[in-house]
């Protein structure tokens, strides 16, 4: 914004990590719309179009970093086409990509049946079969589009006081295509502008196959074609589509979910059935030794106890882990011995078939693990999970300061070296691993897979240009100047991150959750057998019964945050508890020793935190449960 005689204008949707203070703190000179509630993509940028004061005005995502002449370009832009509407420009992901949103057409039902079944891409440059995307139109190429996208438009004030502010019947995707057509329908073409580049970091494709998405992006189409009467026509094919599309994903994403557990299952019975046949016939010479019961019983029992135990040790949890699967293993083989001693005499078979089943199983595991999905992550994804290296591109006061960050961040990063951001210096310090004119081959040498650059020393330009050189397949962050914050990701399919809030909450994890319920379970019901005992020691005791009840249910957990913490929603969510890690010294005034509490039992959780506490509480246990605000 420097040069420009402008505002900005943030509206702040119930966040919980202190940006409106922040923002009032670091910027002063920012306005500020802090909203109690969410309410929205459209009503909340409806709150801020309504007291701006531009000329123009723009709509900008919160994941967008923009270049230092973005705002410039497109005001020349606007200033030299006075019949234009609206602009849109450039846009690339978190790895370089070219986001294709960036120039949108309106969704028709050709347009929209290409465009989620992907078919578009076989036709790329056809202005028909890939009109979604504007395909006729150029990556460079500077013409009129039908839509732009709601990560940034850049559009003329006195048109929006003609056709309306954003429509709030719009969940989401519909919004930026509805007030696109109607500055279109007004006469004012809108433009896509290429010589200027934002980097949208979380881009449209984000869990485009999930059902929410679909459903929601019908929906918008059905307010659309509701909306306009042109498109009315199209409103019975596309609840038709609704229908299929949604049949179709909900099969693919249960395939997805379900079969590492049905690979299992049937490697495990294979292995069993296979050892009991070769036992019988090759030991006991008779090929029907075992009876039916066996092969109907006896197996699947062992197969599902194999499952549980699978599914116990986490060997279904993202990200896939082989250790857990060695677990699972080694826990369902004592499962299946213990079970074997409790049978009754003529269920018993051999325990020789179940140790080979278990080892012939066991090679069958070492292959899956190895050569099929889920469990051969690809690259990409292992870049997430596994520590990698880095290489800072900044002064070095800048990098020192990028550093503690990152240290901070207990992410697992291993910093290579730092790289001068000059790239004609005549003369580089020792401290320096090379130049920014030498990145492509210290990338290559030191074997790098992620480069933070710094704001501060580093020129929007430079950071895509580098992008652009090094390509995709690495991750990209840019380190902000004005704030603890790293932020970026690797593509359009994954969220930005940022390392200053980015903290491995264990109490996040699946198995934590699963071995938190778990306990709460076998406490519940150890309880109820000594409930006579407690219910004459504890004392409030009238709630006792009930909260074992609702514990059992699901509907509480022994331990969580207390409701005096207002930032508990920054924290992974839990049930409402029993008790609380921590009570306040006011319990109308939370404490920043609650917060801090809260904080490290949801990062260091461990069932037997829980256990520790439920200890050193018991008499607490037939109190009212904690009141949460509903």
């Amino acid at each position: 914004m420097q040069g420009i005689d402008g505002e900005i204008i943030v509206v702040d949707n119930a966040s919980v990590d202190r940006t409106p203070q922040l923002l009032h703190e670091h910027f002063p000179e920012v306005k500020v719309i802090a909203n109690p509630d969410n309410l929205g993509f459209a009503k909340a940028n409806n709150l801020a179009l309504r007291i701006s004061q531009g000329k123009y005005v723009v709509l900008l995502n919160p994941d967008t970093i923009v270049s230092e002449n973005t705002f410039s370009e497109c005001l020349n832009f606007m200033d030299t086409h006075i019949e234009a509407g609206a602009v849109g420009v450039r846009m690339i992901d978190g790895s370089g990509r070219f986001l294709p949103e960036s120039k949108r057409g309106l969704p028709t039902l050709v347009a929209s049946f290409m465009k989620m079944t992907g078919l578009y891409r076989i036709f790329s440059t056809s202005a028909t079969l890939n009109r979604y995307y504007q395909g006729h139109v150029k990556e460079y190429q500077t013409a009129p589009i039908e839509v732009l996208c709601g990560a940034f438009m850049f559009m003329r004030k006195s048109i929006l006081d003609q056709t309306g502010f954003l429509d709030e019947d719009f969940f989401m995707y519909g919004e930026d295509i509805d007030l696109s057509y109607r500055i279109t329908q007004s006469g004012h073409p809108v433009y896509y502008l290429p010589s200027t580049t934002i980097i949208h970091y979380k881009g449209e494709s984000t869990r485009k196959s999930t059902i929410n998405y679909i459903l929601t992006f019908y929906e918008a189409m059905l307010i659309f074609t509701k909306k306009h009467p042109e498109f009315k026509g199209q409103q019975s094919l596309i609840r038709v589509a609704i229908y299929l599309h949604g049949l179709v994903q909900l099969i693919h994403q249960f395939a997805i979910r379900i079969w590492p557990v049905l690979l299992d299952a049937l490697l495990l019975s294979g292995s069993f059935y296979v050892v009991s046949r070769l036992w019988a016939n090759y030991f006991y010479h008779s090929p029907g030794y075992f009876k039916a019961s066996f092969y109907n019983i006896n197996i699947p029992l062992y197969t599902l106890i194999a499952i549980v135990s699978f599914f116990l040790n986490g060997a279904y949890d993202k990200p896939y882990s082989k250790k857990s699967s060695w677990l699972g293993l080694g826990w369902s083989i004592i499962g299946i011995l213990v079970i074997y001693a409790m049978l009754p005499t003529h269920m018993r078979t051999s325990r020789m078939v179940i140790l080979l089943g278990s080892f012939l199983y066991l090679v069958f595991m070492v292959l899956s693990r190895w050569k099929l999905p889920p469990w051969n992550v690809s690259s990409r994804e292992l870049l997430h999970h596994e520590p990698r290296k880095a290489i800072i591109v900044a002064k070095l006061d800048e990098a020192i300061r990028i550093r503690e960050l990152i240290n901070r961040s207990r992410d697992l990063i291993e910093i290579t070296g730092t790289v001068s951001p000059e790239a004609d210096a005549s003369s580089v310090d020792a401290q320096y691993i090379g130049q920014l004119n030498q990145l492509a081959e210290i990338v290559r040498v030191h074997n790098v897979k992620e480069i933070i650059f710094s704001a501060h020393d580093v020129p929007f330009s430079t950071f895509t240009s580098s992008m652009t050189l090094l390509g995709p397949g690495m991750r990209y962050m840019l380190a902000a100047a004005t704030s603890m914050n790293i932020v970026g990701s690797m593509s359009s399919e994954t969220e930005g991150e940022s390392y200053a809030i980015r903290i491995d909450f264990k109490l996040a994890h699946p198995s934590s959750l699963r071995a938190k319920r778990l306990f709460d379970l076998a406490s519940s019901f150890i309880m109820i057998f000594i409930s006579p005992i407690l219910f004459l020691s504890i004392h409030p005791n009238r709630s006792l019964f009930r909260n074992i009840i609702q514990l059992i249910t699901g509907k509480r957990t022994w331990v969580s945050y207390h409701p005096s913490d207002n930032l508990i929603k920054s924290l992974p969510f839990i049930k409402p508890g029993i008790l609380s890690p921590a009570y306040p010294e006011d319990e109308l005034k939370p404490t920043k020793r609650l917060e801090h509490i809260h904080y490290v039992y949801a990062r260091d959780y461990h069932w037997t935190t829980d256990l520790a506490i439920l200890s050193a509480q018991w008499r607490r246990i037939g109190q009212k449960p904690l009141p949460y605000a509903k």
